[in-house]
C-alpha cells in the first residue's frame, strides 16, 4: 500500500499531466455525452465529476466553457468509452474500457475532474452539510473574550424553601425554648451550565491531499497515435515467399468501432530462385494504407476486425546465370494490389500494442518473368496472392 503522503504526490502530478489551467477557479463545463443503452445518462456523469471537485459546473449557453464530448459504445457484454476535452489543436484524448458502463462513467468522470482540478478527489464524495453560519460561535469564543459565559438555569431546578415566621425574632412575648433547627432539607441543585458547542464542519482541504484510491484496477486508458515496425511475408507474389518489412504508423480516431488507419512501408525479397536451366532474384518495395475496425472483444486487451487495404510500389526481378543461361537480363514492373485481411490486436498496458493481420490479396497488375533463350517460364503473377504481416508499436 503506498504511504498517504506519495499517493497525494502521484494525484497531483496525474493531475499535471491531464492539462489542468486552473487550481482554484471555478470551471465550467460544455458537455456532449453519448451512451448505449443501459448506461447512466448525462446528468450522472456531471454528478460524477462534481462529487470529486467542487471546481467544476454545468455552463450555461452564452459561457466560455471547456468541451467535454464523451462517447460510450458496448462491444462483446463490454463498454468501451471515449472522451475528449478541449478543441483543436489543445484537444487531449483518453478512451478507456471496463466490464460495465458505470466504471467506464466513473471513470471518464475522474478524467474530466482532474483536468478541471489537479487536487481531485479519486473518490465520489457525498454533498457537503449545510453550509457554515457566519453567527455560530466557536467554541471557547466567549473565554478568549474576557467574558465568563452565562451559565444557563435548569427550568426544573427545586426552588429555594420559604423562612420559617415562628422562628423570627419578635414573633411573639413570652419566652420560648429555642426551637430545634429544621430539618435538612435538600439543597438546592446547582444550575445545570451547558457547555457552548460549536456546529462540526469537515476539514479545511489541505493542497495536494486525496483519498485512498479505489480498490479495483483501473481501466487502460488508449492513446490514438501509434509508431511501429512489422514483419511480412506474402505468398504468390514470387516463385518464393518474400520476406521483409519495414516502419509503419497507425490513427485511431474518435470515429466509433475501434477504427483504425495505418500507412506503412515495405521492402521484400525472396534470395535466389532455382529456375531450371538458370535462376532469379525478386526484390518488392510498396507503400501501403490500411483502415481496421475492431469489431469484436474476446478478452479486456484482445480485439478482432477487418481490414482493407491497397498498396503500391515495385516488383523487380533478376536473372543469375545457371547451367543453359549464361546471358542473363533483369526487369521492373509496377505493382499494386488490393487486400481483404483480417485483424487481431492486443494492447500490452497503456503503451504498447502487437497485432498481426492476414488474407488474400488481388494484385491489379499481373505479368510473367522468363528467360527468352532457351524459352523458360520463371513466374506468372496469379489471381490470388496471400499475406501475413506481424507488427509491434509504441503508443503516444
Amino acid at each position: 500500500m503506498l504511504h498517504p503522503r506519495w499517493l497525494a504526490a502521484v494525484v497531483v502530478l496525474a493531475g499535471a499531466l491531464t492539462g489542468g489551467d486552473a487550481w482554484a477557479e471555478i470551471q465550467r463545463l460544455r458537455i456532449a455525452y453519448e451512451a448505449h443503452d443501459g448506461c447512466p445518462d448525462a446528468a450522472a456523469f456531471l454528478r460524477e465529476v462534481t462529487a470529486r471537485t467542487d471546481l467544476a459546473r454545468a455552463a450555461a449557453a452564452d459561457e466560455a466553457a471547456l468541451d467535454v464530448r464523451v462517447r460510450i459504445t458496448s462491444s462483446a457484454d463490454r463498454s468501451r468509452g471515449r472522451i475528449t476535452l478541449g478543441k483543436g489543436e489543445d484537444a487531449r484524448v483518453r478512451e478507456v474500457d471496463g466490464s460495465t458502463c458505470g466504471e467506464v462513467v466513473a471513470a471518464l468522470a475522474l478524467i474530466t475532474a482532474l483536468r478541471v482540478d489537479p487536487t481531485a478527489s479519486l473518490d465520489p464524495q457525498p454533498p457537503a452539510v449545510g453550509p457554515r453560519s457566519s453567527e455560530a460561535p466557536e467554541a471557547g469564543g466567549a473565554r478568549d473574550a474576557g467574558v465568563a459565559p452565562a451559565p444557563a438555569v435548569d427550568p426544573v431546578a427545586a426552588p429555594p424553601p420559604a423562612a420559617d415566621p415562628a422562628a423570627a425574632p419578635g414573633a411573639g412575648t413570652s419566652p420560648q425554648l429555642p426551637a430545634p433547627p429544621p430539618a435538612a432539607s435538600p439543597a438546592p441543585s446547582a444550575p445545570a451550565v451547558r457547555p457552548a458547542t460549536a456546529p462540526i464542519r469537515p476539514p479545511p482541504p489541505v493542497a495536494g491531499a486525496s483519498h485512498p484510491p479505489r480498490p479495483r484496477r483501473p481501466p487502460v486508458e488508449q492513446r490514438p497515435w501509434t509508431l511501429g515496425v512489422q514483419g511480412s511475408a506474402a505468398s504468390g507474389v514470387a516463385p518464393e515467399a518474400l520476406l521483409g518489412g519495414g516502419p509503419f504508423v497507425e490513427l485511431r480516431p474518435d470515429l466509433g468501432l475501434g477504427a483504425a488507419f495505418r500507412v506503412a512501408a515495405e521492402v521484400a525479397a525472396t534470395g535466389a530462385v532455382d529456375a531450371g536451366p538458370g535462376g532469379a532474384r525478386f526484390v518488392r518495395g510498396i507503400g501501403r494504407v490500411d483502415a481496421c475496425a475492431d469489431l469484436f472483444r474476446p478478452a479486456r486487451r484482445l480485439s478482432l476486425g477487418p481490414c482493407v487495404g491497397a498498396e503500391g510500389g515495385f516488383l523487380h526481378g533478376t536473372g543469375l546465370v545457371g547451367k543453359a543461361i549464361s546471358d542473363v537480363d533483369e526487369g521492373t514492373v509496377p505493382w499494386a494490389s488490393l487486400g481483404l485481411l483480417a485483424r487481431v490486436t492486443a494492447s500490452l498496458g497503456a503503451l504498447v500494442r502487437i497485432d498481426a493481420q492476414g488474407g488474400p490479396e488481388f494484385p491489379l497488375v499481373r505479368r510473367s518473368f522468363m528467360f527468352e533463350q532457351p524459352a523458360q517460364l520463371i513466374h506468372e503473377v496469379p489471381a490470388v496472392t496471400w499475406t501475413l504481416r506481424v507488427g509491434a508499436g509504441l503508443s503516444l
